[in-house]
């Protein structure tokens, strides 16, 4: 029995030792690194970013604009017949009374907000009364006793500011409300004829048209009062068309252009 079991001991050691398949290398081992890795190597290198010193550019609170206006003026007829005659009387038979009109073209330069205008202007205001007969009213009545008046380069220079404030209707049109105040310089001045003896001034004035019997005295520096209302359209921000009406020591009416920036 132990003679067998030596031989069977010495068999096992005499036989060749059989290879074992070495173990595949994983795919951690042969192919890239793990996105996590990857995101680490890229944190540890990237450089850290250099605050910046420039200051961020705020927005203008305000807008401006500058416009160019042109205003027709005037005053109603029908108040002037509260003190003077005119054509329909005496049996309509009155020589016709003068028309008190005027044009004005000025300049504005505005700042405003979405609501709120700031408007300082200078504007021109030219003549465009004629010369005529003025006779007053009374009781009773007397139609020959009127004077002749002729404007004689008569103007003036304005220079005010006016505040408006501004209501959106749309994007592109807007009502606008508004006042101020300015001053006046009148140029030129009316000169007047007188009847005389029993004759009518409007014949003592074609006699002799260069010599008037005096000069009407106007205030050489006059206060205004601006009194507006106007109806505003806006053109992209960029441009804008306003028409307007109200009182600039006359009842006006007119238009104003102008560009917005």
């Amino acid at each position: 029995m132990l003679t067998l079991l030596a031989s069977l001991t010495m068999a096992s050691a005499a036989e060749p030792a059989v290879d074992t398949p070495a173990a595949e290398p994983s795919q951690v081992e042969v192919g890239d690194a793990l996105p996590g890795d990857a995101l680490a190597q890229s944190t540890e290198t990237a450089p850290t970013p250099t605050p910046s010193t420039t200051q961020p550019v705020k927005a203008r609170p305000y807008l401006m604009e500058v416009n160019v206006r042109g205003r027709y003026l005037g005053v109603p007829a029908s108040l002037f017949d509260i003190w003077y005659y005119n054509e329909a009387d005496d049996g309509g038979t009155h020589l016709p009374r003068p028309q008190a009109r005027a044009w004005s073209v000025g300049l504005e330069y505005v700042v405003k907000n979405d609501t709120q205008n700031g408007v300082f202007y200078f504007d021109y205001v030219g003549n465009l009364m004629e010369g005529g007969y003025w006779d007053d009213r009374e009781d009773p009545p007397d139609y020959f006793d009127g004077d002749y008046v002729v404007p004689d380069r008569l103007s003036m220079l304005t220079l005010g500011a006016d505040y408006y404030y501004e209501i959106h209707a749309t994007q592109w049109l807007s009502f606008m409300f508004g006042a101020g105040l300015g001053v006046a310089v009148v140029t030129g001045n009316l000169q007047k004829w007188d009847g005389d003896d029993g004759v009518p001034s409007y014949e003592i004035y074609a006699q002799r048209p260069d010599e008037p019997d005096d000069v009407i005295a106007i205030p050489k520096v006059l206060p205004v009062i601006d009194i507006n209302a106007a109806i505003k359209f806006d053109i992209n921000h960029r441009a804008n068309i306003r028409l307007e009406g109200g009182f600039h020591n006359l009842l006006y009416t007119g238009a104003a252009v102008g560009i917005i920036f």
